[in-house]
């Protein structure tokens, strides 16, 4: 039977199309076997996040009423597992040294490179203009990842960035470029240099494990072998989201026998500039046999995309009527705009004319302000607000961040670490009986700072300690026993968990806040499994966990499976297309905003030239114009394909900054009507 290619837009009918063709394998080649559970494993499913790969997998659950399990895997997932699991056949390959594999968390891996180009980056060699230390070295580390997810050797980013990256020299200065090409040679340095590092001591980060696999994995012998045997089908949920790398992969896997179904939304590339290479994918079309979905009717997209794409496109050759679909929301500051949107929000599901969760606001970025404003605008109008994939770094949290300054009690040499403002924080936080005013006279009177041992004094060392109150002082005093019974000996994940228990525990947190400290928990474990990996005696460890969690870099993310229900999405253009939501009615925020024509953190430096078609030439700013255009127009479709009812364009006429404001949706903006 002939593989599948399955294309078409959002809400097109491309998952349930793919569901039927499992089931006729199912019917066909698993279902009469002795084995049916073992032979339906040997299907190989990806997808493109987490997810979705949950999602996906109770799909196929449920179609075969969990009868037939498979393999469903995102790409860096499976590349991870079956690097770990033929760990052994790359030591022998490379001859690194046998030890088990360490996964190097994003914070863990930005921090050793910060540390392993201490040099490069203070003497100046390792620098690109206008460009900060950690910003820079983040974007070298992308750069390895792109460059595997493309199965470029590392080697060939200096090459491919001298040739790439357009460079405009003054005349006569050809010095200057010289010292570019001196620049990219050093990065190519330093990235062969990190990749030595990371193999020595068994580290992976997700670019060396998708170089690995491309390069010593994938072309090994023994290894396809064993590929073979595994897997005979393979399924790839919207290949358009895929890096090049796993196409060589299931090329390899149809090459041996097997079949496949791919779906494809042209729609979609939402990764593209992430890593995806949706054109080589392409490639696989001609070997497959294609169904073409039409759009789905009960949309906006079915009704207005191409005249607004054409409309956004080129406004001055277009003119037409308003549409009564598309209604606008504007003010003059963004303050404003956000209680104009919420007003007719909650004026809308006051009257009963939509529910919260058939709403969704949509924004090119969502900075702190806007979710902040929105959020409690309409919590407090009691409207529910879920926005989508909220990150918020541990050090937001104050049980943490008490946590962190209880340590620098408990253990020698923290001193430096500690201050009278974070100990009139923690007394607040640890305990119920201290409030604010009462924890500011004990951290006044009562801490005493020193560079290696900081401690609280008894109450009585404030001279007018009757003034605490007897609740207060009682409290403080258990407090200050608690910490002068714990031992510098023990390791500092039993004085955390201990203190969790005895402080967090009674109170019965809510689930946002267990989840925080259950976060705390696992990222303080890793960190010591790294520290002993590299070495590292438990002080030193200890100091580095603190800093790294006070920066800001390590985040909460807890598992939520499903929306809270009743509930708003708000949720960024990026975020929104990649969950697959719809909703009955889309606000989109920031209208007028340039931010609409702008990839933004959706694009990485230097993906353009990563990609398999890319034929060596410079990108310029013309070919990022226009891919700016087809990025506008595939998102313009894909949103409108979401949503069915009805659009609301809010907008500002100043920026945050007071500019004012008129971006490349302003045109359709004019063609909607005035709430």
């Amino acid at each position: 039977m002939a593989n599948l290619w399955i294309e078409g837009g959002s809400r097109s009918g491309k998952t349930e199309l793919l569901l039927q063709q499992f089931c006729h394998w199912v019917d066909r080649d698993f279902a009469n076997q002795s084995n049916p559970q073992a032979a339906s494993q040997t299907v190989l499913v990806f997808t493109v996040d987490a997810q979705r790969r949950r999602k996906l997998n109770e799909e196929l659950m449920l179609a075969t009423h969990g009868q037939y399990p498979v393999t469903v895997v995102t790409p860096l997932s499976f590349f991870r597992d079956e690097v770990r699991l033929f760990w052994t056949l790359l030591v022998k390959q490379l001859g690194i040294k046998a030890q088990f594999p360490l996964l190097l968390r994003v914070e863990n891996e930005q921090e050793l490179a910060n540390m392993l180009w201490k040099d490069r980056l203070e003497t100046g060699t390792l620098q690109m203009e206008g460009i900060g230390r950690d910003r820079l070295v983040r974007r070298l580390l992308d750069l390895f990842l792109l460059a595997a997810y493309g199965g470029r050797d590392i080697r060939e980013i200096p090459t491919v960035l001298n040739a790439g990256i357009e460079t405009i020299l003054p005349e006569n200065h050809e010095e200057l470029g010289e010292n570019i090409a001196e620049q990219w040679q050093e990065i190519g340095e330093a990235l062969q240099e990190w990749r030595g590092y990371c193999w020595q001591r068994g580290l992976l980060t997700y670019g060396i494990i998708t170089d690995l696999f491309g390069h010593y994995l994938l072309s090994n012998s023994q290894y396809q072998r064993k590929l073979q045997q595994r897997f005979q089908y393979v399924i790839v949920d919207r290949a358009d989201e895929m890096p090049a790398i796993a196409c060589d992969l299931c090329r390899l896997i149809l090459v041996q026998g097997a079949q496949g179904i791919f779906t494809f939304n042209p729609d979609g590339l939402v990764r593209l500039g992430l890593g995806a290479d949706p054109q080589y994918w392409q490639e696989l079309k001609a070997e497959c046999e294609n169904i073409h979905l039409p759009h789905s009717q009960n949309t906006l997209g079915a009704d207005i995309a191409t005249s607004a794409i054409q409309l956004v496109s080129e406004p001055i050759l277009q003119f037409m009527e308003p549409y009564a679909i598309l209604r606008s929301i504007e003010s003059v500051s963004r303050a404003k705009l956000f209680r104009n949107v919420a007003e007719t929000i909650a004026e809308a599901i006051a009257s009963g004319e939509i529910k919260a969760n058939e709403i969704a606001i949509i924004a090119p970025g969502l900075d702190n302000i806007a979710n902040y404003a929105l959020v409690e605008i309409l919590r407090k109008k009691e409207i529910n607000v879920n926005p989508l994939e909220d990150q918020r770094p541990l050090s937001y949290s104050a049980q943490v961040r008490s946590l962190l300054t209880l340590l620098t009690l408990v253990y020698p040499n923290l001193g430096n670490l500690s201050s009278r403002d974070r100990i009139a924080e923690m007394l607040v936080v640890l305990t119920e009986a201290i409030d604010p005013v009462r924890a500011g006279m004990l951290a006044d009177y009562c801490y005493a700072p020193h560079p290696e041992h900081p401690q609280l004094l008894a109450a009585e060392t404030y001279n007018q300690w009757n003034r605490l109150g007897y609740e207060a002082t009682q409290t403080y005093e258990k407090l200050r026993q608690w910490i002068e019974q714990q031992s510098p000996k023990d390791t500092p994940l039993l004085c955390i968990d201990r203190a969790i228990q005895a402080f967090f525990k009674p109170r019965k947190l809510s689930y946002e806040h267990t989840a925080t400290l259950q976060e705390l928990i696992e990222t303080a474990q890793y960190y010591w499994q790294l520290g002993y990996r590299l070495d590292l005696e438990d002080a030193v460890i200890l100091e580095k966990f603190i800093q790294l969690i006070r920066q800001g870099t390590v985040t909460a993310n807890p598992y939520a499976p499903d929306l809270p229900q009743n509930s708003i999405v708000l949720a960024t253009i990026f975020q929104y297309r990649m969950a697959r939501l719809s909703h009955r009615w889309q606000f989109w925020l920031d209208a007028s905003s340039d931010l609409w024509l702008q990839g933004g953190a959706a694009s990485l430096y230097g993906s353009p030239l990563f990609l398999k078609d890319w034929a060596g030439e410079v990108w310029t700013i013309a070919h990022q114009r226009e891919a700016d255009q087809q990025r506008l127009q595939r998102l313009l479709r894909d949103l409108l394909d979401r949503t069915s009812d009805r659009l609301y364009l809010c907008h500002s006429e100043l920026s945050t900054n007071g500019q004012i404001q008129n971006g490349v949706l302003s045109p359709l903006i004019e063609i909607s009507q005035a709430v």
